[in-house]
Parts: C-alpha cells; sequence; structure tokens
C-alpha cells in the first residue's frame, strides 16, 4: 500500500525551468477545452485528496483534465517525470531532494500531508527511550521513511545509526519481527504499528513522527517545462487539492471512503492509518510552504536524509520550493 522508498533513478533532465512566477488568473487559459494534466501518483492514502477532486469532479469545474497515472516503484515515476512523461508527481520531501540532485527541473509547489502517528519506533521489554537503543538489533525498511525517522530520533538521543545494530527488512516483516519477539525494536508505519500493538501487549510506542512535523511529508512537484506553459493551471491544480481537502475535512466518512478506494483498500483497514496523517489545505500551505517547511522543515529533512544516505545533499532547499503557484 505504501512504498514512499527512495531508489536511485538515471534521470534526464527536463529542458525548461520552473522557477518561473505564478499568475494571476484564476482559471487556466486554453480556450473552450480544459487543460490536460497528468499526476504521477502511488497507492498511498497521503495522496487521496486527488481521488476526491476527481470524484467530486473539481477538476474539470477548473477546467483542467486530470489523468492520475499509478506507478509502484519510486524510479518509475520519477523518471517518467524527468522524461516528460507525466506532468506532476507526488512524492516524499526527501524524494524531491534526491530528484533534484539528479537534474530533473521541477519544483515543489504543495506540501500535501505529513505523517504524525503513522510511522513510529516500537520496542518490547525494558527498552523505554530511543536513547535505549544503542548496542540493540532494530528492525527497519532502509531507503524509506521508517530509515528517515531512524536517523533522525537518534540523532535528537545523541545516537547514530552506527549506534545501533541494522536489521533490514520490510516494513511488514519489521512488524512481525518485533511481535514474536525476533528483535527488541522495529521501525514501522501504518497498519503494521496497530497489528503490532494488538497481537503482542509488550509492544509499545517510544517515538512518533509528529516530533518534528513535516520530517515524514508528501509533496507535489511539478515539471519545469509544463509550469511555464501553464502557469494558471498549475494554480487551479492546486485549488482543487483545496477544495478536496475542505471536502475531507468537511465530510471525514466519505472523504475516507473515496481515498480507500484509489488506493484500493477498505476504509476500516486504513482506519489508524487516516488517524496518523494530517492534510495541509490551502490556509496552510500559504502559511508553511514559503515559511517553515522550507527554512526550517525541509533543510532538516536534508540533513537527516544526507546522514542516512539518501541524498547526496547538493539540492538547496530554499530552490526546491515556488510557492508563487499557490491560489
Amino acid at each position: 500500500m505504501r512504498t514512499r522508498k527512495l531508489l536511485a533513478v538515471a534521470a534526464v533532465a527536463l529542458t525548461a525551468s520552473a522557477a518561473g512566477c505564478g499568475s494571476d488568473e484564476t482559471t487556466p487559459d486554453n480556450g473552450d477545452s480544459p487543460v490536460k494534466v497528468s499526476i504521477a501518483i502511488q497507492p498511498w492514502l497521503g495522496y487521496g485528496a486527488w481521488y476526491i477532486a476527481q470524484d467530486q469532479g473539481y477538476f474539470a469545474d477548473n477546467g483542467l483534465e486530470v489523468e492520475l497515472v499509478d506507478f509502484e516503484a519510486d524510479a518509475d515515476m520519477l523518471a517518467a517525470l524527468a522524461a516528460g512523461q507525466v506532468d506532476a508527481l507526488n512524492v516524499a520531501s526527501h524524494g524531491a531532494l534526491h530528484m533534484i540532485e539528479t537534474g530533473v527541473d521541477a519544483k515543489i509547489v504543495l506540501l500535501e500531508d505529513a505523517s504524525t502517528s503513522a510511522d513510529a519506533i516500537m520496542t518490547t521489554g525494558g527498552i523505554g527511550h530511543v536513547k535505549d537503543l544503542a548496542g540493540q538489533p532494530v528492525a527497519y525498511e532502509e531507503g524509506t521513511t521508517s530509515d528517515l525517522l531512524l536517523n533522525y530520533a537518534l540523532s535528537q538521543a545523541g545516537l547514530t545509526i552506527a549506534d545501533v545494530e541494522k536489521v533490514p527488512m520490510g516494513a511488514a516483516e519489521a512488524g512481525a519481527a518485533l511481535i514474536a519477539g525476533r528483535v527488541p525494536a522495529a521501525v514501522t508505519y501504518e497498519p503494521y504499528i496497530t497489528e503490532a500493538k494488538a497481537q503482542n501487549p509488550d509492544v509499545r510506542v517510544i517515538y512518533e513522527a509528529s516530533a518534528k512535523e513535516g520530517l515524514i511529508s508528501d509533496v507535489l512537484m511539478v515539471g519545469g517545462e509544463f509550469a511555464k506553459a501553464n502557469k494558471a493551471a498549475v494554480t487551479v491544480l492546486i485549488k482543487s487539492w483545496g477544495q478536496a481537502v475542505d471536502f475531507y475535512n468537511a465530510n471525514p466518512d466519505e472523504g475516507r471512503a473515496i481515498i480507500a478506494e484509489g488506493v484500493g483498500e477498505a476504509p476500516e483497514a486504513l482506519a489508524t492509518a487516516f488517524d496518523g496523517v494530517q492534510f495541509f489545505d490551502l490556509a496552510q500551505n500559504q502559511e508553511l510552504l514559503d515559511g517553515d517547511y522550507k527554512t526550517s522543515t525541509l533543510p532538516t529533512v536534508r540533513e537527516v536524509a544526507l546522514t542516512a544516505g539518501l541524498v547526496d545533499g547538493s539540492a538547496d532547499p530554499a530552490d526546491a520550493v515556488d510557492a508563487s503557484f499557490l491560489p
């Protein structure tokens, strides 16, 4: 259901710049025809407002014809944007930085969601604090948001990844290993967090993603060529996201049902995951995207991802974000 894994990709840079200013226009200037936009997406509920926008007709109302193109791997998705096969993509913040490092011409134009309690470090037995992980085996999936969370948590406790015994495995397997007592600690995400706590009463959460707001977050990136040629379309695309988040907030049960259908799961199976994810509306984007997200959160993401070996650190967070397209 949720990959968001950072994989190396040989990306071909797009030829146009995404640094252009936004537009004061509120609808795309394309005559009577809707502007076509293709968005790369993965089956992660954090991207779910796009399914609501599609279901509720917000795209069409805003003069857009949007195609949501499904991908399973980040590498394929990033390569598709680099080659101009899609116009935009949804990606984790550290993935966006990596993408820019490879030379792909694209900008972060929207902050979509952040994990609060949907990603966590769990333990059993006598491990009650992150500092107690020193010298202990920790199961987690390398190259993922779990890798990012573990490295950040350790740094806050005065430790590094070298201070623990790495036990690489998938997120589901990490939860199962903790339940079975094969490891004393694991980093995973929902629904595996809830499953582990239900199956083993000794399992408890000692650290959550909420400890650093936005560390595990997702953004919309738009390719430079498309952004330059379709400034107003990017703005109303973001407007569609905002309308969808407003719908979700006003109608959470219906909104969750629409998103669950989009990602191919039953709503009840995603309940704890929904509870652990925050969607950002347009007002929050106006406050955060060109503010704390760009000046604090994204630099922290880069620092932690560099420590984890997920990026090379060459992407400048200040240049990665373009808030001028916000409505």
